[in-house]
């Protein structure tokens, strides 16, 4: 799929005794091990049913998706997947979130903040899991809307009590150099400049 960003997966072991079937991975015992992805995709027109193939393809549970180009704020499902996605005003932007159909019933709230950031809660057995799904502006943009951005990811974050988890994925826009030197786990070398 010619996606504009990279896919980036992360496993998670959270203690939970059920709630992603067997396409999540066992562990400690009575633990399951969540896969959670992230993924610029570019746009999803003509690409959903493709992305959910991907995503079973490499057992990922949850994937914050970036630059959907949706117009509308809805919930779709999508080939095994239930794709909760922010509003969009002119094809720009957008961010999404799928969730498998395994823990899809343990969504508890979705908050589509705006057409950067959007939130999901989940009660996976006795642990509240807050995914969260960001797309920053780019370098060129004025510092009105980046300072947005930063803001309402900061309120999010704030706004999750201690004792739950938070796991953010997104498309920061970052620039950080070539060098991966010390960085190996998340720097992929495809890095401009500085």
């Amino acid at each position: 799929m010619s996606s504009g960003g990279a896919e980036d997966g992360a496993e998670c072991g959270v203690g939970v005794g059920g709630g992603t079937g067997s396409r999540g991975g066992r562990g400690v015992k009575g633990a399951y091990r969540l896969r959670i992805g992230s993924w610029n995709i570019g746009s999803l027109t003509s690409k959903y049913i493709e992305l959910a193939k991907i995503l079973q393809k490499r057992k990922i549970n949850i994937a914050c998706v970036q630059e959907t180009r949706w117009v509308g704020s809805r919930a779709k499902d999508v080939d095994g997947y239930k794709l909760w996605y922010s509003r969009v005003l002119r094809g720009k932007n957008g961010v999404g979130i799928l969730v498998d159909n395994h823990l899809r019933e343990a969504v508890v709230e979705v908050r589509q903040e705006n057409d950067r950031l959007m939130t999901i809660k989940l009660v996976v057995g006795e642990y509240i899991l807050n995914v969260v799904s960001a797309y920053a502006p780019h370098v060129g943009l004025d510092e009105e809307i980046k300072r947005h951005f930063w803001e309402g990811l900061d309120e999010i974050i704030r706004s999750i009590l201690p004792t739950e988890r938070l796991f953010i994925g997104g498309d920061f826009n970052g620039h950080i150099g070539l060098s991966a030197s010390g960085y190996t786990d998340v720097h992929g070398g495809f890095g401009l400049g500085r």
